[in-house]
């Protein structure tokens, strides 16, 4: 299997939710990190090096093998059936995941077990309220796609505020909020490292600076947890 086969591949801008998160959890320094919807192990790989311990939890069993070289356990289920010690982990990865849930705050409750009481946690969710998202509304249209802000196995949508609401159900304090640009390199695959391409990049980072809440194609939050467990 090659990159070419996966539903989700390493973006490399730097605005670029894996890079972004990635920096975060180097620059936290804390470990052990349980990587929750590891994927292959994209967090794995970019985070390699640092001298962390991780573990990871994915439910597609393939793509679990696939990361398996990244962790030091790969956990092939979901949080709530991984066997996880409770008040283990110092920083809890949870990217692009809890859109696909079913109770996003049950599983937070399950995380926040398994977490440290001073844990650190990285959280992107997708915004649905990006520009292009709202003009396919005036135009009547919210069609479902196979990965992206309308991705068709998406059961939630968030804004920044709503998803800040769901974290805060879920007993979490966000402390940073970061946005994310569309990853350009899935809409031009050809052009990256070409003149036109860098200008795109520059142009779309200029606009997340002056309006994040129009150009953010996902949010990243840095949250702590707010209550103990109950």
């Amino acid at each position: 299997m090659d990159d070419r086969d996966l539903h989700y591949r390493t973006h490399r801008d730097p605005k670029s939710s894996h890079q972004q998160i990635a920096r975060i959890v180097r620059r936290l320094g804390a470990t052990p990190v349980l990587d929750v919807g590891a994927a292959q192990g994209i967090i794995g790989q970019l985070v390699g090096g640092a001298g962390l311990v991780l573990d990871a939890v994915e439910p597609n069993a393939g793509w679990a093998e696939r990361a398996r070289p990244f962790y030091r356990t790969v956990h092939a289920s979901t949080i709530e059936d991984a066997p996880l010690a409770p008040g283990s982990y110092r920083v809890v990865v949870c990217g692009d995941v809890l859109e696909h849930t079913v109770d996003p705050v049950a599983v937070l409750g399950e995380l926040r077990r398994v977490a440290t009481p001073d844990a650190v946690f990285v959280i992107s969710l997708p915004h649905v309220a990006h520009l292009a998202v709202r003009l396919l509304l005036l135009l009547g249209r919210f069609p479902k796609m196979e990965r992206g802000i309308l991705d068709r196995t998406h059961l939630h949508f968030f804004t920044r505020d709503t998803a800040e609401d769901l974290l805060r159900a879920g007993g979490l304090r966000v402390a940073r909020a970061y946005p994310t640009g569309i990853p350009l390199d899935e809409l031009w695959p050809g052009g990256e490292g070409s003149a036109p391409y860098r200008l795109l990049q520059r142009i779309q980072w200029a606009a997340l600076r002056l309006a994040p809440r129009l150009f953010a194609f996902q949010w990243i939050f840095v949250a702590y947890p707010d209550r103990p467990v109950r």
